[in-house]
């Protein structure tokens, strides 16, 4: 080789040694943050190629390649409470038996009681003879826990004449009344309080309560009578408590 050759070789030697340090040393240049901005961060999945040598990916390009929070998997929404609830079938309550017969000893009533429902004018269906009381069947009865128990009858008629319930307004407070039912019971209630009161005055939704402690109420006819209607113009309503 002559003296050119060695001349080309050494030239070459030089210039592949300048070019490597500037390869070698651009990526570090490149990565150092200046003093004013804030160093840039690769948020991109890896596995991705790298950024060309000497470029910093702008705050834009950096918000483009990192994951939007919609991105993430969203949590499983939390299942609602329900409440639980048994479905089996609960028994029902048996029936209480029903007043087959009413009686005052010390004023000589002593009547059968029969099941009565309403009338076609909503009110309380009595048996036409006085001498047989009605109970109201939709109430409560003798064994119920709780509620009054109504049992009525006619004071009197035209057919049949006077009734044993007409005897009920001389009653006194703590007079005996026994009521038997159909399974043979009988149970003794004491009168408590006594009322003559105009039908109109009559606060009934109180006499056919189905709430508060259990009760007996006796209710007749009384009061003066408007021959022109051909009714008796008050109730006579008796409330006795069970006895013992």
């Amino acid at each position: 080789m002559g003296r050119f050759g060695l001349l080309v070789v050494a030239l070459l030697a030089v210039f592949c040694g300048a070019l490597g340090w500037a390869v070698i040393a651009t990526p570090e240049l490149a990565a150092s943050p200046s003093s004013t901005e804030s160093p840039a961060i690769d948020d991109r999945p890896s596995g991705s190629p790298p950024s060309a040598a000497g470029s910093s990916p702008s705050s834009a390009e950096s918000r483009s390649v990192r994951p939007s929070p919609t991105d993430a998997p969203s949590p499983a929404p939390a299942l609602p409470t329900v409440p639980v609830v048994d479905a089996a079938m609960q028994s029902p309550a048996p029936p209480v038996p029903a007043p087959t017969r009413v009686s005052v000893g010390s004023l000589g009533v002593d009547v059968p009681v029969v099941a009565v429902g309403l009338d076609g004018a909503g009110a309380m269906a009595l048996p036409p003879d006085p001498a047989i009381a009605g109970w109201y069947e939709h109430g409560p009865a003798p064994a119920s826990t709780a509620g009054a128990t109504v049992i009525a009858a006619h004071v009197d008629s035209l057919v049949y004449g006077l009734g044993p319930f007409a005897a009920l307004a001389d009653a006194t407070a703590g007079t005996e009344i026994v009521v038997t039912d159909a399974a043979g019971t009988a149970r003794t209630f004491a009168v408590s309080t006594i009322e003559t009161t105009g039908k109109s005055d009559v606060a009934w939704a109180s006499v056919f309560d189905r709430t508060g402690p259990a009760r007996l109420v006796l209710v007749t006819c009384g009061g003066e009578f408007d021959y022109s209607s051909r009714h008796y113009l008050s109730n006579v309503i008796i409330v006795a408590t069970p006895v013992g």
